[in-house]
């Protein structure tokens, strides 16, 4: 695994981050769920929210890189 570049890496340990969080999102999501004694009912409002919420990470993740060129060495 020393062979691998840096995207090689950034694209594995993305993977398993965003796979890791999708798990512990679903479980929160099915613990709440079950505390409430009612079945999901997830409208579409909510999921274009949802969808939303994650466009607006994915975007801040996607300017990481931007925010560095202003600074000083």
């Amino acid at each position: 695994m020393s062979n691998l570049n840096w995207r090689t890496r950034a694209m594995l340990a993305g993977g398993a981050v965003g796979a890791l969080l999708g798990v512990v999102a679903a479980y929160v999501y099915v613990n709440s769920v079950d505390k409430n004694d009612e079945v999901p009912d997830l409208n579409p409002a909510e999921a274009v929210a949802i969808g939303l919420a994650v466009l607006g990470v994915l975007r801040q993740i996607a300017a990481l890189p931007e925010g560095k060129k202003g600074k000083k060495k």
